[in-house]
This record gives structure tokens, C-alpha cells and sequence, in this order.
């Protein structure tokens, strides 16, 4: 059995339209590769930092962030999707996307969007209006927001995604609200800063979902903090398995 086939075996089949699951599928391909040769370099980087920074955290130091610029680090296919399942779920025509990188999540969620839209599954906001559809994603690598645009208009899908370019501190206050759906996906000394920066924009009941929270359950400790707080604007919920995910709902 290929490895394509044995993927298909153990998961439901992609969401996505032809188009835009060609365009994934060449992507996540290409992640796995790249994590496969990595390990050992991750490693080397990761002791560096430890010796140099106090923190096995490869991305706090310069030679580790410049190493990391070209990896994809795609979000896993079956989370990918899970995401755009949420997004069709709550009709979301409005996302945030922590953490685009090549762009592989932003299909999926842009696909949703697309789609709600199409089949009028979006639901009215308080003011009754529908806003426009889109999906806001952030990165500061100029190379890879080329590359981004690059698959997503591959994959049919441009005119629902807007990539703002810079430090999402920065750039994430030009979005307006209401946002129904966030993906948190990202550096995680970013996680809480970004997740923040939303939260005003978040009508009730939108979804913020966020990566690998189990794995790196240490690192994420003030972003848990936050969304489990019982007087906070959150009521969360946590996925295990493959990282875990943080499944959180706006109050």
C-alpha cells in the first residue's frame, strides 16, 4: 500500500474541491518531506538555543528563525479540515488566520468561506447584515507571502483572502469585525498577542481553534490560562492527539 493510499484508509476523505485539494495535497506532501530531514537539524538548533537563550525553543534565536523561514510547518491535513468543518458549521464568512506561512490552513478555511457563501449558509450578524466574506491570514516572511499567494490563487481562491504582510501586533488592528472563526497557528510568544488583538471582534459564539496546545502545553501556558479562565470571555474545550488542539468559543 502507497503512502497516499494508507492516508486515505485511516481518514475521511479531503473537503475540498479537486482544485484545491491538488494544490494541499502537493503542499502537505511537500511538509512531510521537509520534517523528515529536519529532525536532526531541528535538534542541532534547538541545543544551540538551549545554550545560548536558556530555552530549547530554536525560534528565539536568529540563526533558528532564519533557518525556519522556508518551512511550510502545514497544519496536519485532518486538522485542516476539522477547521473547515467548524467554518461550515457556523456559516463563518469572516476569518482570522494566525499564521499563514505557504498558505496550506488558508485554503482550507478561504474553501469555507467560498462555500458558505455560495450555498447561503452564512448566518446575519447582530446588525442583521451580511458582511463580506474573507479570510484575513498574517505573515511577516515576505517569501513566503509570495509563495501563499501563489498556491492560494492556484488553488481558485484569491478573491477571499486578504494576507496582511508585517507584524500581525500591527496589522491584525486593520481587521473589522465580526469575525466568526480564528486559527491560531503560529509562533507561540504570538499566540496570546494575537488571539487578544481579536477578541474584540469576535461575535458570540464565533470559534478560535489553536494548534498543538497538549504538546506544547508549557509553552502555551499563559494562552491556556486565558481561554480556560471561568470569568473569561472564553468556554474551552481540548482535543487530544497529534499535538492537541484548543477548541474555544466566544461568550
Amino acid at each position: 500500500m502507497t503512502e497516499r493510499a494508507a492516508r486515505t484508509a485511516a481518514y475521511a476523505p479531503s473537503p475540498l474541491d479537486d482544485r484545491a485539494r491538488a494544490v494541499v495535497d502537493r503542499l502537505h506532501a511537500h511538509s512531510r518531506r521537509q520534517t523528515r530531514t529536519a529532525l536532526a537539524p531541528m535538534l542541532a538548533h534547538a541545543v544551540t538555543s538551549r545554550l545560548r537563550e536558556g530555552t530549547w525553543d530554536p525560534t528565539r534565536s536568529a540563526d533558528g528563525k532564519a533557518w525556519l523561514a522556508d518551512k511550510l510547518v502545514a497544519l496536519d491535513p485532518h486538522k485542516a479540515a476539522l477547521c473547515h468543518q467548524l467554518c461550515r458549521a457556523i456559516g463563518a464568512r469572516r476569518v482570522v488566520e494566525a499564521g499563514t506561512s505557504y498558505g496550506v490552513s488558508t485554503i482550507y478555511l478561504a474553501a469555507a468561506v467560498r462555500d458558505n457563501v455560495a450555498d447561503g449558509t452564512s448566518l446575519p450578524h447582530q446588525d442583521g447584515g451580511l458582511p463580506e466574506a474573507r479570510v484575513f491570514g498574517t505573515e511577516h516572511e515576505p517569501a513566503k507571502v509570495a509563495e501563499a499567494r501563489a498556491n492560494i490563487a492556484a488553488a481558485g481562491l484569491s478573491e477571499h483572502v486578504d494576507i496582511l504582510v508585517g507584524d500581525l501586533r500591527e496589522t491584525l488592528t486593520t481587521v473589522q469585525g465580526p469575525i466568526d472563526f480564528m486559527l491560531v497557528d503560529i509562533w507561540i510568544p504570538m499566540a496570546l498577542p494575537a488571539l487578544r488583538i481579536v477578541t474584540p471582534l469576535l461575535r458570540p459564539g464565533a470559534l478560535v481553534v489553536c494548534d498543538n496546545v497538549v504538546s506544547g502545553r508549557r509553552q502555551y501556558a499563559d494562552y491556556l490560562a486565558h481561554v480556560r479562565d471561568p470569568a473569561g470571555p472564553f468556554t474551552s474545550v481540548t482535543l487530544p492527539g497529534h499535538g492537541g488542539l484548543e477548541v474555544s468559543r466566544k461568550n
